[in-house]
């Protein structure tokens, strides 16, 4: 009984980790297109996932306890095809990671290097008339 609601439990991790990478694929596309709205809203759909993410790995922890561990369900089949999915789909998840983590970090650049060309562009022709202007930009993302 407690293995049947673990598998159910690692078929609906299996379903949400493909609504994250989902969220990952819409907020690369945002990135892409400088869509800041964009990679607010899944960002927060992000963290939405991952709360639904926690949840589950707590319940899976609690009916894992009584069975004696993970060790104990390795035996089953389904379990260990289920098993190979997740481990699937969660390398799939962090390649996303990272690549959108790139993303962000080349958009930043491009952001800070236009502001940096626009300032320099301000205070040369600001110059003759004494004027300057300073912005320090984060590099922090």
């Amino acid at each position: 009984m407690e293995d049947e609601k673990l598998i159910r439990l690692e078929q609906e991790e299996l379903s949400v980790l493909g609504e994250f990478l989902g969220a990952l694929t819409a907020e690369r596309d945002a990135i892409i297109s400088f869509s800041l709205e964009g990679i607010i809203r899944e960002n927060n759909r992000k963290e939405e996932i991952l709360k639904r993410l926690e949840y589950i790995e707590a319940e899976k922890e609690k009916l894992l306890i009584p069975l004696g561990g993970r060790g104990a369900m390795a035996e089953s089949e389904a379990w260990r095809s289920l098993g190979e999915r997740l481990e699937t789909r969660v390398r799939d998840v962090k390649a996303a990671l990272e690549k959108n983590m790139k993303l962000l970090s080349f958009s930043m650049d491009h952001v800070k290097s236009s502001l940096e060309k626009i300032i320099e562009f301000i205070n040369r022709t600001s110059y003759e008339k004494g004027r300057s202007i300073s912005i320090m930009v984060s590099r922090r993302v």
